[in-house]
Parts: C-alpha cells; sequence; structure tokens
C-alpha cells in the first residue's frame, strides 16, 4: 500500500541523513554520534542495500576512511600510544581497560621481526571470518617499516572504516602493539579479533606466545 511505502521511504530517508550527518562531524562530534554498529544498523536495517545502490555508487556509504592520527609512532620509553575511552581499541600501553599483553618471541630481535612481517604480507587481502563473516574485506597496507616499527592500516569491506595498527620491538623479548579505529566507538569486536589472528599465525612458527589476555 502507499501509506507503507511512504513510511519505508521516510525512514530511509531519516536513516541517510544519519549516515551522512555521522560521517560528515567534526573529528571531536563524530567519536559520540555513531559507531560501525551503528552505520551497518541502519542501512541493514530497513533493507536498503538495493534501494540506495545510487548512494553507495556515489561514496554516500564510504569509504571513511576517518584522519590519520598525528600521534601515532613510539613514545621515547618504545611504548605506543594508549587508547581513549572508546572499546574500539586495544594497546600494550595506557589504561587497563583497554590493556593487552605484548608478544613474547624467545629467538633474536631480528628474526622475531621477519616472522611478524612474513605473517603481516600474508593477511588476505580479502580479510579473515569472523563469526560467519569477513573483517578487514577491504584489504591492508604497510605504511612504514623502519627499525623496530612497524604500522599498518586495515579497512572494512563495508563502508571502509580504517583501523591503525602498529607494533614496535622492545628490548627483552617483547613486542608493544595497538590495533584502533579511527572512529565512532563499537568495532563489533574487529581489532581484537585481528590481534588475535595475527597471535595465532606467528605462534604457529614457533618461539612465540601471543596470549593477548582478552
Amino acid at each position: 500500500p502507499a501509506c507503507l511505502a511512504q513510511d519505508r521511504f521516510f525512514a530511509m530517508f531519516i536513516a541517510l541523513l544519519a549516515v551522512v550527518g555521522a560521517t560528515s562531524a567534526p573529528r571531536s562530534s563524530t567519536t559520540s554520534a555513531f559507531s560501525r554498529r551503528g552505520v551497518i544498523n541502519a542501512v541493514g536495517s530497513f533493507g536498503m542495500a538495493s534501494a540506495f545502490a545510487p548512494a553507495a555508487q556515489a561514496g554516500l556509504f564510504g569509504p571513511f576512511p576517518g584522519e590519520q592520527p598525528a600521534d601515532l609512532g613510539v613514545r621515547t620509553d618504545g611504548t605506543l600510544k594508549g587508547c581513549g575511552p572508546s572499546p574500539n581499541c586495544w594497546s600494550t600501553s595506557g589504561d587497563s581497560s583497554h590493556r593487552i599483553s605484548p608478544f613474547e618471541y624467545s629467538g633474536s630481535k631480528s628474526a622475531a621481526k621477519a616472522d611478524l612481517m612474513a605473517v603481516l604480507s600474508a593477511y588476505p587481502q580479502a580479510g579473515v571470518p569472523l563469526d560467519g563473516g569477513v573483517i578487514d574485506g577491504g584489504g591492508n597496507k604497510l605504511v612504514t617499516d623502519e627499525g623496530n616499527y612497524v604500522y599498518m592500516q586495515f579497512t572494512s569491506k563495508k563502508f571502509g572504516f580504517f583501523d591503525d595498527v602498529e607494533f614496535n620491538f622492545l628490548d627483552g623479548g617483547k613486542v608493544a602493539i595497538r590495533s584502533a579505529s579511527r572512529q565512532g566507538d563499537s568495532d563489533l569486536g574487529v581489532n581484537a579479533a585481528r590481534l588475535k589472528y595475527i597471535g595465532t599465525q606467528l605462534s604457529a612458527k614457533g618461539g612465540w606466545k601471543t596470549a593477548l589476555g582478552i
């Protein structure tokens, strides 16, 4: 009936405004305005994939890379940046609610880094499975490989959200780690799953302890 069609169109229109408004908001308000789950649900809950195909082609549904944080990198003590209040970040530094255990290796630092680079190079560009779906289906890219420091970017298939992932090899057989989403609040468990996958691949090589404690 016409009434139902009008209601559906109105709901779709409101959801589109919410998505566009949230993704165009200033960075300071974006964190509280939307989450990865919220954007996906806004589109999925009304069955809008086909209805909004032209909008998707126009880029209204992504990619949404956000701004690359200006304060990434190694601190003077070898640690990496901690996390803010949002649950879409894990780090070996900072407050206990977002803290993970570092990876540990028993061999030389050079051999351990070679292991990590091999795992990262083999990380599927099509993503890895998670709960019947796929994470990082938008691909990944090595940004920095300098000395003990490695910085990667991972992208979601839906909407093209970017996550920043860092590693720094410390003395004493440990690797500092940080994985964080640039935007939103909830990450649907993506950052934790990614690190666990990388840890599993390292452990398979032998000489690694990769239990994150999460």
